[in-house]
């Protein structure tokens, strides 16, 4: 038995809490991914004699991406702060994750619209960060469910019977 009698499901969702906060981290790692990808191939491919890096659309989507990176970078590390400390953390471990695997999508999606058909071939990465980004969003608690813990938290009124 792990803890006390009447204790398991606390320590069920403690160990979620710290879940998400890893989920959290590898959505920050796939966007950081996706920005650097696309900031190589801006770089490198050239369109009508120019870098795509050079189209406003494309600085656009770059920018975006950095921010989300940014974003996801600090609540995680804002909800790991906290875990370290010993201070509750599950509101923030389901908003770092909730942002941080909505934020994957995103950047995923920008980088493979950035890539053009390049997006969906073996020889860039783009491919691969759609897929894990996708899943990100299911593990330790879908994106709905992260939104009515994060609910509950701010009204203190539960949407769960």
């Amino acid at each position: 038995m792990l803890g006390a009698e009447g204790e398991g499901f606390t320590i069920a969702m403690h160990s979620l809490d710290k879940g998400r906060v890893s989920v959290a981290a590898g959505c920050t790692g796939i966007i950081q991914g996706c920005l650097e990808s696309v900031v190589t191939y801006s770089q490198e491919r050239k369109q009508f004699g120019r870098p795509l890096a050079s189209f406003q659309m494309i600085l656009d989507m770059i920018a975006q991406i950095s921010v989300d990176a940014d974003a996801a970078r600090l609540l995680t590390w804002r909800a790991a702060d906290l875990t370290e400390r010993g201070e509750p953390f599950g509101t923030e471990a389901s908003k770092a994750k909730y942002f941080a695997s909505e934020a994957a999508v995103k950047a995923a999606n920008l980088a493979l619209s950035a890539f053009g058909g390049y997006g969906y071939v073996d020889e860039y990465p783009v491919q691969k960060y759609m897929r894990d980004a996708r899943v990100m969003t299911l593990y330790e608690g879908t994106s709905q469910i992260q939104k009515l813990l994060i609910g509950r938290a701010e009204t203190g009124i539960s949407a769960f019977l």
